[in-house]
């Protein structure tokens, strides 16, 4: 998918296409999806393409808050990121399944990183079929379990 970034093309690397997909089926064993933003300069141009960091499995020993947990130890605070979570938690008594955008912006990344995370996330959202919530956050106790359990209701 191809994606406008502030004055730049960004692009999606196949790779996330492919995650995403398998992160989409209720079997996966995938828990998450955690890709950046590279960018490049030829000459006077400058591109940006989405860059898979790497992707986590479910550990079916620890329950989802568990998982939630053991992602949040991989955040970088000189890497900003997006990173979709498999979301699995009991609502009104009924097990829901949902995918979250995580955009990960901490304050020690220069404005240009900054502003390349937030002009894409909702480009992100449009071009991942499927997610429909989403959670900032620059801080990690930003990101409780509790804020991404509501933010995905």
């Amino acid at each position: 998918f191809a994606m406008a970034a502030t004055g730049m093309t960004c692009t999606a690397n196949e790779e996330i296409s492919a995650a995403w997909d398998a992160l989409k089926k209720s079997t996966t064993k995938l828990a998450a999806i955690r890709f950046g933003i590279e960018t490049t300069k030829v000459g006077m141009k400058t591109t940006a393409e989405f860059k898979l960091i790497d992707t986590m499995e479910r550990d079916d020993s620890k329950t989802n808050e568990e998982n939630w947990n053991a992602m949040l130890e991989t955040l970088k605070e000189d890497e900003g990121c997006f990173i979709v979570f498999d979301m699995r938690f009991e609502h009104s008594g009924r097990q829901m399944y949902r995918p979250l955008l995580v955009s990960w912006c901490p304050d020690s990344l220069k404005v240009t990183d900054r502003m390349m995370i937030g002009s894409n996330k909702d480009q992100v959202k449009r071009d991942l079929t499927g997610i429909q919530k989403s959670l900032h956050a620059a801080e990690k106790d930003e990101l409780t379990y509790e804020a991404a359990k509501t933010a995905t209701v």
